[in-house]
């Protein structure tokens, strides 16, 4: 009886949301605001995004936080004036896909560090979108020199790929998660491989950067290693998580089904040799659960992989920020370092963060 009321209590609720976004499509009424972020850009749970021609930030000059809302778009000819830009189709559609690097040269890359970074838009428990505050402060100057400390760090060239629709790409940020988005991901690195003659890729990912990883890693024979933070490894258990954690439910803002999951396509990743797969998590993690990368790791053994699983510590609220973790454990690989070893320096940086 308590299964039903509560089934009840749920089916409810849909319906008034429903009703709701009916409402306001139709007739533009019953919209959702958030005064608590009147000072910045927004877009309603059922607004459509307005999307615009591709700004193209240099230097310090900061990242459009409108754009990563509503989307932008761009074409072969606006994209050669993007520094560091690749045009990449996919199914007949293109996109700007803009990377930032340091170290790599025409010559010869033996094997290069590559940086997913996660998601900058987020919702209220309403619904409403907005972006993160630390994305209205980086800019291609200060990613640039995140990628050469990291390339200095770890002795080899770095990169960071822009994922759709942020940090200088055209495409929409809202679509993220999708086949789409993993395709352009794979046909960038294809062409950077050709243009800056790469063996292989050491692939690091944070959130949802590390759902980007880890599908490339099933895709990809050039993958030396995988490493992921906080990942979203196991998008439909996650999608069923947030269902109904926010006043909202989950399914009337995106259709969780499109989401590509990699621990679907785990029989795809490579055996001869295996990679080595690094997956940091906190197991207090509020956004992404623990179980859902446990369950990742735990199919990657019975698939007959060997992945490290480390604890780490996040800070709270959330316990999810683990980005430092992720490159900390790639420097140390791409040095040569062995997992015990990798294990220790991650656990002395948890104690450096909590004293």
């Amino acid at each position: 009886m308590k299964w039903f009321g509560r089934h009840c209590r749920r089916l409810s609720h849909l319906l008034r949301w429903r009703l709701r976004r009916f409402l306001f499509v139709v007739f533009g009424v019953l919209g959702v605001t958030e005064p608590s972020l009147a000072d910045r850009p927004t877009l309603g749970p059922f607004e459509t995004p307005r999307p615009g021609e591709l700004n193209i930030p240099v230097g310090s000059e900061p990242f459009d936080a409108a754009q990563a809302l509503n989307g932008s778009f761009s074409s072969p000819e606006h994209c050669a004036r993007v520094p560091d830009s690749l045009w990449v189709e996919v199914n007949g559609k293109g996109d700007c896909i803009r990377y930032y690097a340091h170290g790599l040269s025409g010559s010869e890359s033996p094997t290069v560090l590559v940086y997913f970074s996660g998601d900058v838009m987020l919702r209220t428990t309403k619904g409403v979108r907005y972006v993160t505050q630390s994305y209205l402060s980086v800019s291609p100057m200060e990613i640039g020199k995140d990628m050469a400390k990291w390339s200095a760090d770890s002795g080899r060239p770095t990169l960071y790929l822009a994922r759709p629709g942020i940090y200088g790409s055209s495409g929409d940020h809202n679509m993220r998660r999708t086949h789409r988005e993993i395709e352009l991901m794979d046909r960038a690195l294809d062409m950077l491989k050709e243009r800056y003659n790469i063996a292989s890729f050491i692939l690091t990912g944070h959130s949802a950067g590390g759902q980007i990883a880890a599908a490339l890693l099933n895709r990809r024979a050039d993958v030396a290693a995988s490493v992921v933070s906080s990942a979203l490894v196991s998008a439909k258990q996650v999608a069923a998580y947030w269902e109904y954690k926010r006043e909202i439910p989950g399914r009337l803002l995106y259709d969780a089904r499109s989401y590509y999951d990699p621990v679907d396509e785990i029989g795809r990743i490579r055996r001869d040799p295996r990679p080595e797969i690094y997956v940091i998590s906190d197991p207090e993690d509020r956004v992404v659960p623990f179980y859902s990368q446990l369950y990742y790791v735990r199919r990657l053994r019975a698939a007959g992989f060997k992945p490290h699983h480390i604890y780490a510590h996040a800070p709270g609220p959330q316990h999810h920020l683990l980005a430092g973790h992720a490159k900390r454990a790639a420097t140390l690989f791409a040095q040569g370092k062995s997992a015990k070893e990798i294990h220790m320096a991650l656990a002395e940086l948890d104690l450096s963060q909590v004293k």
